[in-house]
Protein backbone atom coordinates (compact mmCIF):
# COMPACT_ATOMS: atom_id res chain seq x y z
CA UNK A 1 0.00 0.00 0.00
CA UNK A 2 2.72 2.63 0.26
CA UNK A 3 2.94 3.07 -3.35
CA UNK A 4 -0.20 4.18 -3.13
CA UNK A 5 0.83 6.94 -1.27
CA UNK A 6 4.01 7.45 -1.80
CA UNK A 7 3.85 10.13 -4.76
CA UNK A 8 1.07 12.04 -2.19
CA UNK A 9 3.17 12.13 1.00
CA UNK A 10 6.60 14.11 0.90
CA UNK A 11 9.41 12.59 1.38
CA UNK A 12 10.59 13.88 4.39
CA UNK A 13 11.15 12.16 8.03
CA UNK A 14 8.68 14.02 10.33
CA UNK A 15 5.24 15.32 10.27
CA UNK A 16 3.42 17.51 12.63
CA UNK A 17 -0.13 17.32 13.25
CA UNK A 18 -1.06 20.09 11.09
CA UNK A 19 1.05 18.53 7.90
CA UNK A 20 -0.51 15.05 8.98
CA UNK A 21 -4.33 16.64 9.21
CA UNK A 22 -3.76 18.21 5.74
CA UNK A 23 -3.21 14.85 4.11
CA UNK A 24 -5.81 12.84 5.44
CA UNK A 25 -8.40 15.83 5.05
CA UNK A 26 -9.08 15.89 8.58
CA UNK A 27 -10.02 19.19 10.76
CA UNK A 28 -6.94 20.33 12.84
CA UNK A 29 -8.97 21.53 15.59
CA UNK A 30 -10.66 18.16 15.56
CA UNK A 31 -7.97 15.92 15.74
CA UNK A 32 -6.19 18.55 18.46
CA UNK A 33 -9.44 17.41 20.89
CA UNK A 34 -9.75 13.93 20.02
CA UNK A 35 -6.67 12.13 19.98
CA UNK A 36 -7.87 9.05 19.19
CA UNK A 37 -8.44 10.45 15.62
CA UNK A 38 -4.38 11.61 15.42
CA UNK A 39 -1.74 9.04 14.21
CA UNK A 40 -1.03 6.18 16.52
CA UNK A 41 -3.87 7.70 18.82
CA UNK A 42 -2.25 10.74 19.88
CA UNK A 43 1.79 9.12 20.56
CA UNK A 44 4.16 10.74 18.99
CA UNK A 45 7.18 9.23 17.67
CA UNK A 46 9.34 12.10 18.71
CA UNK A 47 9.05 15.71 19.54
CA UNK A 48 10.82 18.60 17.27
CA UNK A 49 10.21 22.18 18.38
CA UNK A 50 8.11 20.62 21.69
CA UNK A 51 5.71 19.44 19.11
CA UNK A 52 4.32 15.97 18.67
CA UNK A 53 6.01 14.67 15.24
CA UNK A 54 5.37 11.05 13.70
CA UNK A 55 7.45 8.93 11.04
CA UNK A 56 6.47 8.90 7.56
CA UNK A 57 5.62 5.27 8.06
CA UNK A 58 3.45 6.06 10.53
CA UNK A 59 1.60 8.49 8.87
CA UNK A 60 1.42 5.78 5.88
CA UNK A 61 -0.37 3.46 8.21
CA UNK A 62 -2.64 6.15 9.69
CA UNK A 63 -3.85 7.35 6.20
CA UNK A 64 -4.64 3.56 5.66
CA UNK A 65 -6.88 3.61 8.29
CA UNK A 66 -10.93 4.01 7.96
CA UNK A 67 -12.75 6.51 10.45
CA UNK A 68 -14.60 3.29 11.94
CA UNK A 69 -11.04 1.90 12.21
CA UNK A 70 -10.27 4.62 14.32
CA UNK A 71 -13.04 4.67 17.01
Amino acid sequence: MEEKYSCIIPNKFWFNLKEACTLKGLNYKTAGNKPWRQPNRGIGDGKVGGRKVWRRDTIIKWLEQTDEDLE
